[in-house]
């Protein structure tokens, strides 16, 4: 099977995260799969859409599921994510949403959003998971003084138009919140939202599962996908499993070659995450640091950061097109540079962790939640957009009801989320794509 990046990328070990040495140790509930097994539901990929895709049929409809998972549970981007759970999924601006779409399914598409997000708090709530839950909102910072004129417009549509108070902030009052750096020049607070520790979560989402039934088999990659009359044949190293329907789980992690009918669908795109020491009360001081929300700036590269519960600092951002171990040596240095310009009074503050991982892209540039045409027996979740925190697992949610209803989920997901993406253009040239937009946008960013 195929990948778009260094194979070094898609390495089922656990990464070397912050999120992997605070977690509490090795989850080792589950063994990998081992001969045969008979399912109604069977789950590849073991992260937030397919652990909740699992949970929900599990616990809500008593549905037999398994799920199979290349690494541990959480192992790809569901685990190794900055813990922002934030809105919007999409790449497209209101305007381009409502153009598109029309007002109410925009709409339609924030209100699911929200619902993300309280579905999140809800099997926090429910299923007693533990997962560091930290903030009232949501921050966004204008990295130019131009930029802020776009949020103040962002924040009135997002109050208006969708019922999420939104207000704007100056840069006094910006620092007064949230802090000061050489990239502060105002933003907004969007009381929407929240931090989160992501590896805990997506455990927290793999206990419950398993504790209401689901079977959960770590380290068990699908090595190949058949249909052998009425049922799907998933083999493993190991394994095999027979199941009369079968979810696609894996967003950008996915291997081409799986399953034609999702290839050439998806653009994942490598993400980069930094994490300091703890830093001192005097070091917090210096950039008047006071908030716990996650932050995104309003580069189309952004810069995307937050504080971690024990002042450990969080820095992330795109780059990287290759995958390779050099280039990701070459990313660190420069996100460690870029951190200390930022934010200069932490220009000598040693960098604790350094990892990446992957986002999915696609064409239409939101969500695509739904089943297959061609073989209702297949459903998929993928292409969040970098806001797969709040999103995935509502989207396993939709999947479970879609599944124990036999329907299509159309009354209930937005047309905005609905049906697969149109397959890339000359689809071996989708790194260049990304390679040239990322240096159209460091031309827009640099712009005053």
């Amino acid at each position: 099977m195929r990948t778009l990046y260094d194979e070094s990328l898609y390495i089922n070990t656990p990464v070397q995260s912050y999120w992997e040495r605070t977690a509490g140790g090795p989850d080792g509930a589950s063994t990998p799969l081992k001969g045969s097994v008979d399912v109604d539901v069977a789950v590849i990929g073991g992260g937030y859409t397919g652990l909740s895709t699992a949970l929900h049929l599990a616990r809500d409809h008593h549905i037999d599921t398994c799920v199979l998972e290349s690494g541990h549970m959480g192992w790809g981007a569901s685990g190794r994510n900055g813990g922002f759970g934030c809105i919007p999924a999409s790449k497209l601006g209101i305007e381009a949403l409502v153009s598109r779409y029309g007002l109410d399914e925009t709409q339609r598409f924030f209100a699911a959003q929200l619902d993300g997000l309280q579905l999140i708090r809800d099997l926090c709530n429910g299923e007693g998971i533990d997962c560091d839950l930290v903030g009232d909102g949501n921050l966004e910072v204008a990295h130019r003084p131009s930029r802020l004129r776009d949020l103040v417009r962002y924040a009135d549509e997002l109050t208006r138009h969708f019922g999420i108070p939104t207000r704007v902030l100056h840069r006094a009052e910006f620092g007064e919140l949230g802090f000061e750096c050489a990239e502060q020049c105002g933003g907004i607070h969007m009381a929407a939202g929240f931090g989160l520790h992501p590896l805990k979560f997506a455990r927290g989402l793999a206990d419950s599962a398993r504790r209401h039934g689901a079977v959960l088999y770590p380290h068990s990659e699908v090595e190949s996908w058949q249909r052998q009359g009425n049922v799907h044949v998933l083999t493993t190293r190991d394994g095999r499993v027979k199941a009369e329907r079968v979810v696609l789980a894996t967003n950008g992690y996915l291997r081409e070659g799986l399953h034609d009918g999702f290839d050439r669908r998806l653009l994942p795109a490598i993400s980069n995450i930094v994490t300091t020491r703890p830093l001192s009360r005097e070091e917090l001081a210096a950039h008047r640091w006071s908030t716990s929300n996650p932050i995104c700036n309003t580069r189309n590269l952004l810069f995307y950061f937050r504080m971690l519960p024990d002042n450990s600092f969080l820095f992330g951002a795109r780059g990287d097109t290759t995958g390779t171990a050099r280039d990701g040596e070459r990313m660190k240095a420069w996100m460690t540079r870029r951190l200390g310009e930022v934010f200069p009074h932490w220009r000598r503050v040693p960098i604790s962790h350094y990892w990446r991982g992957l986002v999915c892209v696609t064409r239409k540039m939101t969500p695509s939640i739904g089943r297959d045409i061609d073989d209702p027996t297949v459903y998929y979740a993928f292409g969040y957009h970098a806001n797969g925190v709040n999103t995935a697992p509502w989207a396993g949610k939709q999947i479970a009801e879609m599944i124990s209803r036999n329907d299509d989920g159309a009354d209930r997901i937005p047309v905005v989320c609905r049906g697969l993406p149109r397959e890339f253009p000359l689809a071996g040239l989708r790194l260049w794509y990304l390679r040239a937009a990322y240096q159209y946008y460091k031309l827009i960013d640099a712009l005053p």
